[in-house]
């Protein structure tokens, strides 16, 4: 596969899971600090051993980070715990801690399962109420949000819902903000005409359906040019903004039971593209990952691996579960 122009021209990399079609934001360290972590976790998960930092200076400058940027991430990492360091000689090194190395790997745990259909819904909803009055519209923003983030939807003027249970969650936020009038209970709903539409609305799924078809657009005219070979640093970036654009959909789809969606819903379709140009290219990207260690550490090169996409429910782990839970109860950032 030949493509026309960098894998990485629509997209600022070191940004976390902001798709292009919704616009770049400035370059950010955080991002850079969530890029290597990213990487880390596709090529480099469940290791002890350590890479040295020339590697992964190289390795982020195919995403155009600048070597200070580079460092100062590794640094801020170590500080914060996720990375460890070791030191020998003149060559420093890091890697996962042991202590985290289960829930670094859920982060590519659910870019491979996001999107499965919410089969196992009680017919419950989540439902959060308030009344705030005008004079506290901070507090009614920071609610707002907190629940926006969340994935409840908003149905009318003081009611959210979502089909998770987020009970837990949505009494913490009210009790943070100190909301008296506000209440949060676990509800069944008897549908009335309209009410579809209503559920539809609150969650934008209009808008959100045009962003998958989106990515089918542009992602499967790629998968169809897939016979051809990629060439390998440019299979690296495109896989990797693969991801960031099918993880951004994390923030905005509230992962509503089949029943609830449209019946020509597209994140199906959107999920299929996603899985099988991650596998396509897999091979060719960590081929160019491996050449960029090599040139530091030959031993180590071989060490790299991908990640592989489930492709049938006995290959769903464990730990793949674990991390469809986590994340739709927002513990995955």
């Amino acid at each position: 596969m030949t493509i026309g122009r960098p894998a990485n021209a629509d997209v600022d990399f070191s940004d976390p899971h902001q798709p292009h079609y919704r616009g770049r934001r400035p370059h950010s360290s955080r991002g850079t600090r969530h890029l290597l972590i990213t990487l880390l976790g596709d090529y480099w998960f469940a290791r002890d051993e350590l890479l040295p930092s020339a590697a992964l200076v190289d390795l982020l400058a195919e995403f155009g980070s600048q070597e200070n940027a580079t460092r100062q991430a590794m640094r801020r990492l170590t500080q914060h715990g996720a990375l460890t360091q070791r030191r020998e000689g003149r060559t420093t090194s890091y890697g996962i801690p042991a202590d985290i190395v289960a829930s670094q790997r859920l982060r590519p745990a659910r870019a491979l399962t996001f999107g499965a259909d919410f089969a196992d819904w009680d017919q419950h909803w989540t439902v959060v109420s308030y009344s705030i009055p005008e004079t506290e519209r901070d507090v009614r923003r920071l609610l707002r949000n907190g629940l926006r983030t969340m994935a409840f939807g908003d149905l009318q003027d003081g009611m959210w819902i979502t089909p998770h249970d987020r009970r837990e969650e949505a009494v913490e936020l009210l009790d943070d903000l100190g909301v008296e009038a506000g209440h949060v209970m676990r509800a069944t709903w008897s549908l009335r005409d309209g009410d579809r539409a209503a559920i539809a609305d609150a969650f934008d799924l209009t808008a959100l359906g045009e962003a998958y078809e989106a990515f089918v657009t542009e992602y499967g005219a790629l998968l169809a040019q897939a016979s051809e070979p990629v060439p390998p640093a440019e299979a690296l970036r495109l896989r990797t903004k693969l991801t960031n654009d099918w993880l951004a959909f994390r923030l905005t789809d509230p992962e509503l039971p089949v029943a609830m969606l449209p019946s020509d819903w597209s994140r199906p379709r959107a999920r299929a593209v996603f899985l099988d140009l991650y596998e396509s290219l897999g091979p060719a990207a960590a081929a160019h990952v491996r050449h960029v260690i090599a040139h530091h550490d030959e031993t180590l090169s071989h060490i790299v691996s991908y990640q592989v996409a489930p492709r049938s429910a006995e290959q769903v782990t464990p730990e793949m579960t674990r991390a469809v839970t986590a994340d739709r109860r927002r513990e995955i950032s």
